[in-house]
């Protein structure tokens, strides 16, 4: 079969698709045949042995992706050839086969497409994660989403409207990618460019809400962003830590979550995967419901054949990217 595969860290030029053995499933596994996979900014550090798992090399990077389920080990019995499925895994999905733990597959509805299933994997995962299971967002609550114009960062957009947010606000860098986010259900854009962010974060939520302070805060960026939007929670506020693609990683003053009763959340979805997957189980199930009523859409910035995977993976690293990169096997 084919595989993408990288031969050196930090060099995009060792990455390639070799010819290698198709799996077999052992114990407890299952073959799936890719159709699609979703390129991550997960990937991006993994690529640069940047990433809190290492594998060895050469390895295939890859952590989500939908197909069909071709074959099946021994001990499994609630897959069979010819399911279709959704899959995570920490790195291999960038291949025309794969063969992982079939606990780590959950089989779509008629209804969601193979590309519609891989947009809506690790990311939406993470972003489900953390407003249900960190956060514990209500109907009702005032969200604000950092670095909403990535994967993660649009998929709690949509999530935190699809569950009944009474205000969702985007926060972007670049505002020229407003209109996808406020299409994918953010009310209004806080734009983390303009002026000293402690202050001007704080206004325009001000001014978004009339007055109201956030509930809860999904972040992705961490930097200044993180502090700054510390500042907008009220009484008994949220804020969830996802990642630091900001790069500082920040500091909160304990004496100001004190002041406000305010908590800090860390959440990773491997961390779930490896402690708590009927959580995530539960909250892959309920996507797809939601998806199945036209509550939630992912979106899908643009489709790359497998032999493009170079060009997949540079929007991603360039961070052109509004939504989901898709790789079609």
């Amino acid at each position: 079969m084919k595989a993408v595969r990288i031969h050196q860290l930090g060099d995009r030029g060792s990455i390639r698709i070799d010819e290698v053995p198709a799996p077999s499933p052992g114990p407890g596994e299952i073959v799936v045949d890719t159709a699609v996979a979703s390129v991550n900014f997960p990937d991006i550090l993994m690529l640069d042995g940047k990433y809190q798992i290492r594998p060895e090399l050469p390895f295939v990077p890859g952590k989500d992706g939908a197909g069909t389920v071709s074959a099946v080990g021994e001990g499994v019995d609630e897959l069979t050839p010819g399911d279709r499925v959704l899959f995570y895994v920490h790195y291999g999905a960038f291949a025309e086969k794969i063969a992982l733990p079939a606990s780590r597959v959950f089989k779509l509805p008629a209804e969601v497409p193979f590309d519609a299933a891989a947009a809506m994997g690790m990311t939406f995962q993470t972003a489900w994660v953390a407003l249900v299971e960190r956060a514990k967002m209500k109907s009702g609550d005032v969200v604000l989403v950092t670095g909403a114009a990535g994967g993660v960062g649009l998929a709690a957009v949509s999530l935190a409207k699809a569950l009944g947010a009474d205000v969702v606000l985007a926060g972007l860098t670049t505002v020229s990618k407003a209109p996808a986010v406020r299409a994918a259900g953010a009310d209004h854009i806080i734009d983390f460019a303009a002026g000293n962010l402690k202050d001007a974060v704080r206004e325009q939520v001000k001014a978004a809400t009339n007055g109201r302070a956030v509930d809860v805060v999904i972040d992705v960026v961490g930097a200044e962003v993180f502090d700054a939007c510390l500042r907008t929670l009220g009484f008994c506020g949220r804020i969830v830590v996802l990642g630091f693609t900001g790069g500082r990683i920040p500091e909160a003053k304990t004496n100001y979550l004190l002041i406000k009763n305010i908590s800090v959340h860390g959440s990773s979805i491997n961390a779930y995967y490896e402690n708590d997957l009927d959580a995530v189980r539960r909250g892959q199930e309920r996507m797809f419901r939601l998806h199945g009523q036209g509550k939630l859409s992912p979106h899908i910035d643009r489709r790359f054949a497998f032999e493009r995977f170079a060009e997949a993976i540079k929007a991603v690293e360039d961070r052109s990217v509004v939504g989901k990169i898709l790789l079609e096997i």
